[in-house]
């Protein structure tokens, strides 16, 4: 399972309703305040709002919690929405240069090939049971407050 954490946002019944904030690798840099991507990559966050089964948890507006998506639920999906059309194209490009095509229809018969793997894709992805493939709450996280005060500079 690859987990992110996720904010409440709204309950209604058995759904949660998650706002999960997508994060660049700039978070764990050491160069972040010298570096324009880390800069670009906060102005660009992008807040994702999805609902998810509550699996039994009590949980409420504003907790903090874990969600979960199944490996080979991303496993599938990219190798399908990337792998297919790239490999139709790959493997016409090449029987292409193999019948000693011009190059110009190489080139032309190898993106129509690759529109053929978006189609293709899209025919998968109408009979995708995605209900194996949906985000699940796993677990609340417990907030701990610090005793501490901090102070403002």
């Amino acid at each position: 399972m690859v987990e992110e954490s996720a904010q409440v946002i709204k309950v209604t019944g058995d759904t949660v309703w998650v706002m999960a904030i997508q994060k660049s690798a700039c978070g764990s840099c050491e160069a972040q305040k010298g570096c324009g991507h880390s800069l670009l990559a906060k102005v660009g966050q992008k807040q994702i709002e999805l609902p998810v089964d509550r699996n039994g948890l009590d949980v409420s507006v504003d907790d903090m919690v874990v969600i979960g998506v199944p490996e080979q639920a991303i496993l599938y999906t990219s190798l399908l929405m990337y792998g297919l059309p790239l490999g139709f194209m790959i493997s016409v490009a090449l029987i292409a240069k193999w019948l000693a095509l011009s190059e110009g229809l190489s080139v032309l018969l190898a993106f129509v090939s690759l529109l053929c793997g978006f189609v293709v894709v899209n025919l998968q992805t109408k009979k995708l049971n995605f209900e194996k493939y949906q985000p699940r709450l796993m677990r609340k996280v417990a907030v701990e407050q610090s005793l501490i005060p901090m102070c403002e500079t």
